[in-house]
């Protein structure tokens, strides 16, 4: 029986709603109902967009075209800006642009930082490696227009939530070294980083804490194909990686509730023994998602905050 005791309140309510669907998880409704169920989610669970200096949609150069992106600017921006590209969550398979709005403002808001949100292609359409080229490119498209951006490319850091946070990780070790330029912090935000089922949270809170065994398992089919939990591709799961030296400083988030906790915990531990500063907060009482959930817990506003503060001191440090 799933024991709840400890469960953020907010939290709880949200996991009765999700269970007490006709058709319970992203795998069984089935992509196109996915997709809307995580476009409508921001309204039911999210607090309104807060309001920032500028707001514009651009375009940015992906690995195979144009990607749209959307550019947050703080009030009163300095030039040579701090700033951090925000890869969405979704499995990989679902959001965009508008699924992450409202914490992309925040970040920009209470960070005082720039903020690019980048839409990736999305699998199943586009699959392995496709999201995690798009983001390289994007990176490197940031690096070379951060004059016309208005930000500094040496405190450019990546982040993003739970697939995002994924694709963050891969990019800031895979670009280590890079002339063309590499990432100066990275935040993930409970992301996952290594094949599903290899670890106790895995096992332990994989259902009934509305991200469960058969959705994780549809998110990285769908994106990385049948073999996916055998792969060997550290661009896939960073834990993967030969080793974590040089790697940029980081900001991780981890929710008690939540399958893919050991996941944070693991790579925080690998970047601390390779004698990288990373800072790890971890939140016992609640689940996946959870800072996308600040309209259902202060405590879930608190450590989104928490989190844009950081790094907005640490870049501009």
């Amino acid at each position: 029986m799933t024991d709840y005791s400890n469960t953020d309140p907010g939290m709880l309510q949200f996991v009765n709603q999700f269970y007490a669907a006709p058709q319970v998880g992203f795998a069984a409704v089935g992509l196109d109902n996915a997709r809307a169920m995580l476009d409508a989610f921001p309204d039911m669970v999210d607090l309104p967009a807060v309001e920032i200096g500028e707001v514009r949609d651009i375009e940015v150069t992906g690995a195979d075209g144009p990607l749209k992106a959307r550019l947050y600017v703080p009030a009163n921006v300095k030039p040579n800006s701090p700033a951090l590209i925000f890869y969405h969550g979704g499995g990989w398979v679902m959001g965009g642009l508008d699924s992450h709005d409202r914490p992309c403002r925040r970040i920009c808001a209470v960070g005082d930082i720039v903020v690019l949100a980048v839409d990736y292609r999305l699998a199943p359409e586009h699959a392995f490696p496709a999201a995690v080229d798009d983001a390289v490119a994007a990176f490197h498209w940031a690096c070379e227009n951060a004059d016309k951006l208005g930000i500094d490319k040496t405190k450019l850091a990546v982040g993003g939530d739970s697939a995002g946070g994924n694709i963050a990780a891969s990019i800031a070790l895979s670009l280590r070294g890079d002339v063309r330029g590499e990432p100066a912090f990275q935040l993930l935000i409970y992301p996952a980083l290594q094949a599903f089922g290899k670890t106790q949270s895995h096992e332990r809170f994989g259902q009934g804490y509305a991200l469960d065994k058969a959705d994780m398992n549809f998110f990285i089919t769908s994106y990385a194909g049948e073999n996916a939990n055998t792969s060997k591709d550290a661009r896939l799961w960073p834990l993967l990686a030969d080793d974590f030296k040089n790697a940029p400083p980081a900001y991780i988030i981890t929710a008690g509730q939540d399958p893919l906790q050991d996941d944070g915990i693991q790579y925080a531990s690998q970047l601390e023994k390779s004698g990288i500063n990373a800072t790890h907060k971890h939140y016992p009482s609640m689940t996946h998602g959870f800072c996308s959930m600040t309209a259902l817990s202060p405590d879930a506003l608190q450590a989104l905050e928490d989190a844009a503060r950081y790094v907005g001191a640490v870049l501009r440090a």
